[in-house]
């Protein structure tokens, strides 16, 4: 297998790596990021989230080495900078969280590489495919060169969704994802541009926009129409929940709806969405590898056709397995390049 290209060594890079390390199936060619390897190399080797990272973690020069991994840290900003023919690079992850059109990924194909994964929602949804792990595999075909992986809150509702709709008919979901800060917010008030998004992180419940329904709509057309949505950052550094109510075509009750959820756990989505009934908080979720938790104890039925349901996830940790699993597929389908 060819080595793997990270561009951005943030959040989603960093734990991709850390995840690529403990499956020890494939090495990362180049790390591409503008900020100093001094400080990349510090930021892998101590996380405040998942804590010291298990191997020596060194530093020569730009040159990062990980067990017998020499990996260069290359400097560079934009899809294209980079020739990824230098250093073998096959796919190449773009986790910058910018350059997030077919456009920009093409100028990595251009650079050298042969697929390229998005670690993101493109800017326009039907602008690159978007894979949801579980639900809509078949777009990777040996023709295929880009894809985008959506949201973190897309990957862990969608498999949700599509149960409740084919067990019991969905006619509507309203959904909140109660999401942890992340760096794009603010530690103190300081002036941004929003009001709300000025706001201290670490200090407010801040309400916030979301395309998570519109990307949701154009994966999954049946439901086009059918769904809304609204954020609410709030301070804990990890474990993100999405708070949905439902309304169905049929009678149901708790119980039948954690019986579906369960069963569809342990086979369409076996390793995508878990369940627990065991009584969880955000924290919980910390390393969590699958989308999402779907928690039974707070499944709520209202007048037998309208239901509350909750699925935790953790911000980054699941969604970072996902592109792994991505990176296998593509793999085991081939390219035609």
């Amino acid at each position: 297998m060819q080595p793997v290209g990270l561009m951005g060594f943030g959040r989603i890079g960093r734990n991709v790596f850390r995840q690529l390390d403990a499956l020890g199936e494939r090495q990362v060619g180049a790390i591409v990021d503008i900020n100093k390897p001094e400080a990349l190399a510090y930021l892998l080797k101590y996380d405040s989230i998942y804590g010291r990272f298990d191997q020596p973690v060194e530093l020569e020069g730009s040159t990062l080495i990980v067990r017998d991994q020499r990996i260069p840290i290359v400097d560079a900003r934009e899809p294209g900078d980079v020739d990824w023919s230098d250093f073998g690079v096959g796919t190449v992850v773009q986790a910058t969280g910018k350059y997030r059109s077919m456009d920009w990924c093409n100028k990595h194909l251009e650079a050298g590489a042969n697929r390229v994964i998005l670690a993101s929602t493109p800017e326009e949804p039907t602008d690159v495919p978007i894979l949801i792990k579980g639900l809509n595999d078949e777009i990777v075909t040996p023709d295929t060169r880009v894809v985008a992986m959506g949201s973190n809150t897309t990957n862990a509702l969608a498999p949700l969704l599509t149960v409740l709709d084919d067990a019991f008919g969905l006619e509507r979901m309203f959904f909140t994802t109660v999401h942890a800060f992340t760096n794009n917010q603010r530690l103190a008030d300081v002036p941004s541009a929003g009001f709300r998004t000025s706001r201290a992180a670490g200090e407010n419940i801040i309400p916030a926009n979301t395309n998570s329904a519109e990307i949701l709509a154009s994966v999954l057309p049946q439901f086009a129409g059918k769904l809304s949505s609204m954020a609410l950052n709030v301070p804990v550094e990890n474990g993100s929940t999405i708070d949905s109510v439902s309304e169905f075509r049929q009678n149901v009750t708790a119980a039948d709806i954690n019986e579906a959820v369960s069963a569809a756990t342990q086979s369409r989505f076996k390793g995508v969405l878990d369940y627990t009934d065991d009584p969880i908080v955000s924290s919980d979720v910390k390393g969590a590898t699958a989308s999402g938790v779907f928690d039974s104890l707070a499944t709520l039925v209202v007048r037998e056709t309208m239901a509350k349901t909750i699925v935790w996830f953790d911000n980054g940790w699941g969604y970072s397995a996902r592109i792994i699993e991505t990176l296998r597929l593509m793999d085991k389908i081939g390219a035609s390049v």
